[in-house]
């Protein structure tokens, strides 16, 4: 959507000096920065919005040109290639208004377009700010104190601040996450855990311990072919039912004197190790 200054900076409408600020539709944003200061300053200033095809509205609008006590020129590549822009410079000049031309871009000047020789012109590079041209105009043989009232003060414009807010946010929402992706601590993976059981802890120890440590699990305990009790048998036997490949069993010489309350260890080889406790 192209910009529209008269949004925010109004043409003035009253009847006391103004100045006249001809531009190209195309130049709306550049010029933007220029109509600010002048603005605050206070300088009234009216411009053109738009091409009017109504007849009456094109005569009213001659009228508030040729009324103005001053016209500055925005010249510009755009302006240079704008009918409208031209035509209404022409109008101007035609009926002896005093004209001033701002070259803001180093380009051809006032006479590519038309402008009488002896019309006053500033040329600027294409660096130059909106300092620079309000200047040029404030300095112009034509602009005197009555084209300046009260300074006034540019409306909110709170659709823009509202899109500024949001960028804004989302920045901030997007700078957060990098934050947090950034000093978020990794999530420990879960603790592992036995998933069987044994009913007596000697039993399970000692299978942990032939399988060298880790977690019990129903595929492991088909790796266990020894077991080693080298302080006491346990109480209860019946979890060795659950170690298919068991064959051998250790114990000391201590351990073995109770192998009388145990007669299903017979079905094992059975290994003294270590001495008498």
């Amino acid at each position: 959507m192209a910009y529209r200054p008269e949004k925010r900076y109004p043409p003035y409408a009253g009847t006391e000096p103004y100045l006249h600020l001809c531009f190209s539709d195309a130049d709306a944003k550049r010029v933007r920065p220029l109509l600010h200061r002048l603005y605050l300053r206070g300088v009234r200033v009216w411009y053109a919005c738009g091409d009017e095809t109504d007849r009456t509205a094109r005569r009213q609008r001659e009228e508030r040109m040729l009324g103005a006590s001053l016209t500055v020129l925005f010249l510009t590549d755009a302006f240079r290639r704008d009918r409208r822009a031209k035509g209404d410079m022409l109008v101007c000049q035609n009926a002896g208004r005093p004209i001033l031309c701002l070259n803001t871009d180093g380009g051809d000047g006032g006479l590519s377009i038309g402008l009488h020789p002896s019309t006053p012109e500033a040329a600027f590079s294409r660096q130059s700010r909106a300092a620079d041209w309000e200047a040029a105009i404030l300095r112009a043989d034509g602009f005197t104190q009555s084209l300046i009232g009260e300074p006034q003060k540019p409306p909110v414009d709170v659709l823009r601040i509202i899109a500024w807010s949001m960028t804004a946010l989302a920045l901030l929402l997007a700078l957060a996450g990098v934050w947090w992706w950034t000093q978020r601590k990794p999530t420990p993976p879960p603790e592992p855990v036995d998933t069987v059981t044994f009913a007596d802890e000697t039993v399970r120890e000692a299978v942990r311990a032939a399988l060298g440590g880790g977690v019990l699990t129903e595929e492991r305990l088909l790796e266990v072919t020894t077991l080693s009790f080298p302080d006491a048998l346990p109480e209860d036997m019946s979890d060795l039912s659950r170690l298919p490949s068991l064959t051998r069993i250790e114990l000391t010489q201590s351990a073995a004197l109770s192998l009388d309350a145990h007669p299903e260890l017979t079905a094992y080889t059975l290994v003294l190790i270590g001495g008498v406790e």
